[in-house]
């Protein structure tokens, strides 16, 4: 019999940690292992009982859920899911802020109301904890992150010429690379970005705000009809799929999901190859499952630059797996490399 995943449950509502315990404990291959109720207590519980991942609250006393994940992932890295209300905009920037030190993935956290549909939301939950406890996580020291300017040269990479859009799609782990991806491009950049996240329906807005906080070009959520430039990043938003159309557009479109998402990468990949042929470039990211490498693989077909995210520098090396193994990929680039492939693109004049 496969072990069970071992939770520590961080929430200062006594109400609350009941409520997600009885949830995930509904499910037999789950065992809350540990309860913590602030971040302080969290640390030491994730010392002493090395769980698989840690459901993380993030306004707590003595210690928030920021701070307990930058200690976490810096003294005992352990894959943690941020449970958040996506309504709350006083916290949200602090919720995407743990995610770019090393937090997995978010959740919206459950309405403790008798109206409450718990099979739903327990179904949910239990998806995906056992999703985020299988990923791949690394020590992150405040700090310590490189930045993009301060790189070593190492070998040239491959200057992409007559480039017109960048496609980018990503999952599980993705918000904090597309961040560095899109932190590192200037405002004049001379292409443009349409970027598709899986992501919890109600946090996308909040994580274009997130991402519109640090980065230097204009990024806005993709909407109908709006007219793609360059110097100017779209972000797909939720419950749409987004793809462009030959006029140099976006379409959202309400059809129903693929690969069981919506908005999909694969739609926006396979618009991209139709519209833009040669003169596209697809990046595919860190995420569980195969969304986006069929898309990347017509992306190639059609004569189009194709990357994917390195094992190595993954969080989840599913997406990109597939990708590379259906021959999708024509480089297999980290985030250092990935960056600079993209700042060394030339448009078409």
């Amino acid at each position: 019999m496969a072990e069970k995943v071992k939770v520590l449950l961080v929430d200062d509502s006594e109400i609350t940690r009941e409520v997600l315990q009885r949830l995930l404990e509904s499910d037999p291959a789950i065992s809350v292992t540990g309860i913590a109720e602030n971040g302080k207590e969290a640390l030491d519980k994730v010392q002493k009982l090395k769980p698989d991942i840690v459901i993380m609250d993030i306004n707590m006393p003595i210690m928030d859920g920021f701070e307990a994940t930058e200690q976490i992932m810096a003294f005992c890295p352990t894959p943690i899911l941020i449970l958040s209300s996506a309504l709350n905009k006083g916290g949200i920037y602090t919720t995407f802020n743990a995610l770019a030190i090393g937090a997995v993935d978010v959740m919206e956290k459950p309405a403790i109301s008798p109206n409450a549909s718990w099979s739903e939301i327990g179904s949910a939950l239990v998806k995906r904890v056992k999703l985020v406890s299988q990923a791949k996580v690394l020590t992150h020291l405040k700090g310590k992150l490189r930045n993009i300017s301060r790189l070593p040269e190492g070998d040239p990479v491959r200057r992409l010429n007559n480039c017109e859009l960048v496609g980018i799609g990503a999952s599980t782990g993705g918000p904090s690379v597309v961040m560095r991806i899109l932190k590192a491009i200037p405002p004049d950049y001379n292409v443009a970005v349409v970027v598709v996240q899986h992501m919890a329906n109600g946090f996308t807005e909040n994580f274009v705000d997130w991402l519109g906080s640090s980065c230097k070009i204009k990024i806005k959520l993709a909407e109908e009809g709006e007219k793609i430039e360059k110097g100017k990043v779209l972000i797909a938003p939720d419950g749409f799929h987004t793809a462009v159309s030959k006029r140099k557009t976006i379409r959202l479109i309400s059809s129903d999901p693929v690969n069981n998402v919506k908005p999909a990468v694969d739609v926006l990949f396979n618009s991209i190859a139709e519209e833009y042929g040669s003169h596209a470039v697809g990046v595919l990211l860190t995420g569980m499952g195969a969304d986006g490498a069929d898309g990347l693989k017509r992306i190639r077909m059609c004569g189009g630059a194709t990357i994917a995210q390195s094992e190595e520098s993954c969080t989840v090396f599913g997406m990109p797996k597939v990708a590379i193994e259906k021959g999708a990929a024509m480089e297999i680039l980290s985030i250092e490399d990935i960056i600079r492939t993209l700042l060394n693109i030339y448009s078409v004049k």
